[in-house]
């Protein structure tokens, strides 16, 4: 009986390692097709295309004539050119969004359905949306940039975001109000609390009406997009800093600012999703609640400096790698986010235009395009094709059969009472258990014999006080310091290392050991060698191993 329950426990063993290390893959319950597909050449698109009842509007951009003469063009729904409209003087990169009005009158005269488009030579245009001709055009001022940012369509008015202000038009063309502000680029705007609001390249948010325009300082950086209005007359602004990006609550009624949290460098456009307010940035996406006082509610690691899109009650927007393809999340009732995958086809490269999504009889319809301006139209009726990894873990499965082959064996000579030959079995079979459970038994030490200390013990009143609540990272050298703070969503002190070494421009030279890997030099500096510790507990174990919080502050210190 003691046999039986001894090998019992012996497969009981043997089976929970590889239980664990099953990973699911990410699925979905969308299934699109693949209806046409187009390449607009060596232009580039960076602005998602829009959509009529019969017509798809789609701009390109490109910085020489050699590329391409940058156009906005209109389609049928079968991918066929109905018409289009060149700008030869606009060989900037053009990034504001195209608008779609339909016709319509009112206190500012009539007007037909159109297209708003505004160039980067300051050049902004109405177009007849049935052929593309010229409605009306207004010129705006120029310092070496014309319109970057999204534009702003109201009733029967438009308001533009020149390059060193705003402008207010009647959808028939006529001017209402213009101000002056400072310097913008990919600076949208929003109206709240009576006013318009727009950022500048010197980190200041201004407000703007008719009779004045009024500047507060936000903080060192660059405001590149219209600020997100909140309830209670707050807006929410995602400003890009030398390190990364800060995410800031403005009181319009105070004109005071909050620090929520800090990011990755190259923030894009913050889109509003259910109750919460959805940004991206090089390193995180991240949902935020701000019923009251705005904070980060959950982030996914995800790389994406572009347009986010609602598209069929998910969140999807591009990856701007040159992998490309699509990250899809969704977003529960409590803000959490998950990711559920990457969209991916053979043409993906850089990405920053969103998705327009619509349905017709049930049936839904999706359009994509890169920044290597090939644009498709997608269907519901195929795979939509969320990358899985198929790739065959030989080894693995090679050292499982071997495993089952040892305690098959182990079993065999414990039931022929062959106890010398069974124990040299299950030796071999504990050491191929030892190999596939080392970096777990390793954490689990790390766990038991570190104390469990606050971040705030090893927090420096020196540091700004945005990155209370953040990563932070100390690369103590013996004539200096390097401090990167700020940072999110990474796992472990070797993923932390290698993020602040990118930001600060370092190398950092890593060895494998049996043990794990090991950081021995750090901006090509060895001395005697580099120890860290983990809110002023040593390391014990391979930097790999030493798992982070979210507020977790590490110290590498030159021996």
């Amino acid at each position: 009986m003691r046999k039986k329950v001894l090998i019992l426990a012996i497969v009981a063993i043997y089976c929970l390692p590889f239980a664990q290390a099953e990973t699911p893959q990410p699925s979905t319950d969308e299934e699109f097709s693949l209806q046409w597909d187009l390449d607009f050449g060596e232009v580039y698109v960076s602005t998602h295309p829009i959509t009529s009842t019969d017509s798809i509007f789609i701009r390109t951009s490109s910085s020489s004539l050699a590329q391409g003469i940058p156009s906005v063009y209109s389609l049928d729904f079968d991918g066929k050119e109905k018409w289009q409209i060149q700008n030869a003087n606009s060989t900037k990169q053009d990034m504001t969004p195209l608008e779609f009005v339909e016709a319509g009158n009112g206190d500012c005269g009539s007007w037909p359905d159109m297209v708003l488009v505004g160039w980067s030579d300051g050049l902004f245009q109405a177009l007849d949306a049935d052929d593309g001709s010229v409605v009306w055009q207004y010129q705006t001022e120029v310092f070496g940039w014309g319109i970057t940012g999204s534009m702003l369509v109201e009733i029967e008015t438009v308001t533009i975001p020149t390059r060193n202000g705003i402008d207010k038009l009647c959808l028939n063309g006529d001017l209402q109000f213009n101000q002056n502000t400072g310097l913008g680029w990919r600076n949208g705007v929003t109206f709240a609390a009576e006013s318009y609001w727009i950022g500048d390249e010197d980190g200041r948010l201004w407000s703007v009406n008719h009779q004045s325009a009024n500047s507060h300082f936000i903080a060192e950086g660059k405001i590149r997009h219209a600020p997100v209005s909140l309830s209670n007359n707050h807006l929410l602004i995602h400003l890009q800093t030398t390190t990364g990006s800060t995410i800031y609550q403005f009181n319009t009624t105070s004109n005071q600012s909050i620090a929520i949290a800090n990011s990755g460098y190259g923030p894009g456009m913050p889109k509003v999703f259910q109750d919460y307010i959805i940004t991206t940035d090089s390193q995180n996406l991240m949902s935020i609640s701000c019923q009251n006082q705005c904070s980060v509610i959950d982030y996914e690691t995800f790389q994406s400096n572009g347009e986010i899109s609602n598209v069929f009650d998910k969140i999807m927007l591009p990856q701007n790698t040159v992998e490309g393809g699509y990250g899809q999340f969704e977003i529960s009732s409590e803000g959490q986010l998950t990711f559920l995958g990457l969209v991916n086809y053979a043409d993906d490269w850089y990405g920053t235009a969103g998705i327009e999504s619509w349905i017709i009889d049930d049936q839904k319809y999706m359009l994509l395009v890169n920044d290597n301006a090939n644009l498709k139209l997608l269907t519901s009726s195929f795979d939509l094709g969320i990358e899985e990894n198929n790739d065959t873990d030989w080894p693995t499965i090679l050292a499982m059969l071997v495993a089952l082959i040892l305690i098959s064996t182990t079993s065999i000579q414990l039931l022929r009472e062959r106890f010398q030959s069974a124990f040299k079995f299950f030796i071999l079979f504990c050491t191929i258990l030892l190999y596939f459970t080392f970096a777990d038994i390793i954490q689990a030490w790390d766990d038991l014999i570190n104390e469990d200390v606050p971040a705030s013990e090893a927090w420096n009143e020196d540091w700004p006080e945005e990155w209370l609540g953040t990563q932070v990272i100390v690369f103590q050298f013996q004539d200096n310091s390097v401090v990167t703070g700020g940072l999110f969503g990474h796992d472990n002190v070797l993923q932390l290392t290698q993020a602040a070494a990118i930001e600060q421009g370092m190398d950092v030279e890593i060895i494998d050991s049996s043990l794990g890997k090991y950081v021995v030099s750090i901006d090509n500096i060895a001395g005697e060698g580099w120890e860290y510790t983990v809110n002023g507990q040593p390391g014990t174990v391979s930097a790999e191993y030493s798992q982070l919080e979210s507020d977790s502050i590490v110290v590498w210190k030159q021996l």
